[in-house]
């Protein structure tokens, strides 16, 4: 029989996969909301983040009375600690849903401007990696944790052409200025979705392999200064 530790960190993980399930939703909802220029399910998607809300919560005080019930080390910690970062994660990832649907209204004044930018193969991308975040955790898999930053690149070279497209269709139809606005904010928004499950995936290889591999280049660093690899 599991012991009571091992119990808690499995209602800790389900708890976090159902808040990674959540958010996932809420990512498709509020894409669908914003392109489709339906203002109904982008106010469901916002009224949801208080569901996101309520557990993180949950999550912190599991953690807090694990910590405190069991003083937990070695693998056990790791998890604690890893939950804890991830349950930020997901709970920012659903702050930027609320946030993506709540430019809905604005994009209505001016549905042509969708048109110009790449917001569906971006938004693929992102959703790609927040579901390969979450099975990377529920599968303990590290190989494909590890190979999910690298979508990054793709996702944050995306943004960058809505950016320049969106700065030349403002330069062209200054009357539409604001709501070009606004769609940057919903462009950067999708961009910081892919940062967070950049930093789950991270995560999970730190679960796995006790490795933190945010900010490799600084860890090599430090490393040469410690004088811990050769030339």
């Amino acid at each position: 029989m599991p012991s009571r530790l091992a119990r808690e960190i499995a209602e800790l993980r389900s708890r976090l996969l159902d808040m990674a399930t959540i958010v996932a939703e809420q990512f498709t909802d509020a894409v669908e909301a914003l392109l489709d220029h339906d203002m109904d399910k982008a106010e469901r998607v916002v009224a949801r983040d208080k569901e996101v809300d309520a557990l993180e919560l949950e999550v912190d005080e599991r953690c807090e009375r694990i910590l405190a019930r069991h003083q937990p080390v070695a693998i056990d910690l790791r998890t604690l600690l890893t939950a804890e970062k991830i349950n930020t994660d997901l709970e920012r990832i659903g702050d930027h849903c609320r946030n993506l649907a709540r430019n809905t209204k604005h994009v209505t004044e001016a549905p042509g401007v969708l048109e110009i930018l790449k917001l569906r193969g971006m938004t693929r991308t992102a959703r790609r990696m927040l579901d390969e975040a979450k099975q990377a955790f529920l599968d303990q898999d590290a190989e494909l944790a590890r190979s999910i930053p690298d979508l990054d690149d793709d996702v944050d070279r995306l943004h960058h052409e809505n950016f320049q497209a969106l700065v030349s269709y403002i330069q062209e139809n200054p009357e539409h200025a604001e709501v070009a606005a606004h769609l940057i904010t919903a462009s950067k928004a999708v961009e910081r979705i892919s940062d967070h499950s950049t930093n789950i995936a991270k995560g999970v290889v730190f679960l796995i392999e006790g490795v933190d591999i945010r900010h490799a280049s600084v860890q090599e660093e430090k490393s040469i200064g410690d004088g811990r690899l050769g030339p």
